[in-house]
């Protein structure tokens, strides 16, 4: 098939807008190497020989096409057109062992279209350079690489594919059509890059992988909690580096502080932290500073530590449920008929201490009173069984509800008045609850568990 016929086959072919495949198998003979032409060049230059892990390498590959042969002798590889009518190979752009290359840039007011692997790309356009008494137009890719892993990436077998002819036709239909087209090449060098392991010496022990420069910042709501309560504590890490390929700095353990959940996510070019912190004693007075430990690239690197700043809490002591206040009537003045009437009085009242003696153990208004609020406040929004609970068990036991988990919990139940065997569960029970990690989400069969001995300890009198 002639040159000229296969230009017009492919002027016929509609190819994909801007980012899908461009690439055309043009087949015939084997392209014309221009190396050492004169009227392209292909340069590769890494912006440094060698970096540390972690921190980005700068690839700039350039082209030069000689005004006169872009203007007047180049023809389109692809029925699409682009603005430089070249593709580029880079077959080292799918290497992904020992870390990740960038996205291409995307358009500016100064990016030129090409073909690149078979895929639209834009190169910025520089100016124009002389070289030898040829002026040239020049356009530069530019690539990142980010390596995760110490060792040696070879940049090899790129390569700048065109066409041209020195004699054309103009079709009235199909345009200006060339008569000898020639495929061709131009072979690029081979560069390297190479990347440095992070120093052993100076360290932190939390460090994570963090390369580059960051600040930390935090913040804590509600900063007023009952012991038991939850503090949502968001920390916000920000600067330049390598995010992505480093863990989360460590939050915690912190002194009466025990961290319940815990998620971080990249949101606009920082991380994001939250952490569920639950306040487990009323002398905690401040959430501290968390600590990112990263390194500093640099002549010589170091390791750098951002902290953030303590925030201050104010804990306030479990409330228990108040006593019922039955007030008592004054004194009435002791007429005859008055002192009769408190005579009659006090004679039912002995009957009925003596008859009570019998029901000893059936709990009292008080007693009933607590049960109701623990059921009151399990079904509320943000009811915790596992702080519910043992208030209640400190209310009944008239005991701080911090102090309550004890060894010889059982033990105190059932002197206080519950069965043995109710004791113990209701022991059992509190203990599995002060070493779970639920917050108000505890599993259902929990939380039914817990109603089910309160409504049992509720049938008995503690002291009565």
């Amino acid at each position: 098939m002639s040159h000229a016929l296969r230009a017009a086959l492919l002027a016929f072919l509609v190819l994909p807008a801007a980012g899908a495949s461009v690439a055309v198998q043009l087949g015939g003979p084997q392209p014309l190497d221009l190396g050492g032409d004169g009227r392209v060049f292909l340069e590769l230059t890494p912006s440094v020989a060698e970096a540390y892990v972690g921190v980005p390498q700068r690839v700039e590959l350039r082209i030069g096409l000689e005004r006169g042969f872009l203007a007047g002798e180049l023809v389109p590889l692809f029925a699409r057109s682009l603005d430089v009518p070249v593709e580029v190979r880079a077959p080292w752009l799918r290497e992904a062992r020992g870390g990740r290359w960038s996205e291409p840039p995307q358009p500016d007011s100064g990016a030129r279209s090409l073909a690149l692997d078979g895929e639209v790309a834009f190169a910025t356009a520089l100016a124009d350079v002389e070289r030898e008494g040829r002026t040239y137009a020049l356009h530069a890719l530019a690539f990142e690489w980010l390596p995760d892993a110490p060792g040696e990436l070879v940049l090899d077998g790129t390569e700048l594919r065109l066409a041209f002819a020195s004699a054309f036709d103009d079709d009235p239909f199909r345009g200006r059509l060339p008569r000898d087209r020639v495929d061709a090449r131009v072979r690029g060098p081979v560069a390297r890059l190479r990347a440095l392991a992070l120093p052993e010496a100076g360290r932190p022990p939390q460090f994570t992988g963090a390369v580059g420069s960051f600040a930390l910042e935090a913040q804590a709501e509600p900063r007023e909690v009952e012991v038991g309560g939850m503090v949502l504590l968001t920390l916000l890490v920000t600067g330049q580096g390598n995010w992505g390929h480093f863990a989360a700095p460590r939050v915690g353990p912190f002194d009466g502080l025990r961290t319940i959940s815990e998620r971080s996510e990249l949101v606009d070019g920082a991380l994001r932290i939250e952490c569920e912190l639950r306040v487990t004693e009323e002398r905690v007075r401040e959430i501290p500073p968390v600590e990112l430990a990263y390194f500093t690239p640099g002549t010589p690197g170091r390791y750098e530590i951002s902290r953030s700043q303590p925030l201050p809490l104010r804990v306030r002591r479990t409330m228990k449920p108040a006593l019922v206040d039955v007030p008592l009537p004054e004194a009435p003045l002791l007429t005859p008929p008055v002192f009769i009437g408190a005579g009659v009085v006090a004679l039912v009242a002995i009957l009925l201490i003596v008859r009570a003696r019998g029901r000893r153990g059936l709990p009292s208004a008080n007693e009933h009173a607590m049960a109701a609020d623990f059921e009151t406040r399990l079904i509320r929004p943000g009811g915790d069984v596992t702080r519910l609970y043992p208030a209640y068990l400190a209310a009944r036991l008239r005991d701080d509800a911090t102090q309550v988990v004890t060894p010889d919990l059982a033990a105190r139940l059932e002197r206080a008045g519950a069965p043995q065997e109710l004791a113990q569960r209701a022991a059992a029970l509190a203990v599995e609850l002060a070493a779970a990690t639920y917050g108000n989400k505890a599993p259902k069969d929990v939380v039914e568990r817990a109603r089910a001995i309160v409504r049992e300890l509720d049938r008995h009198s503690f002291g009565g």
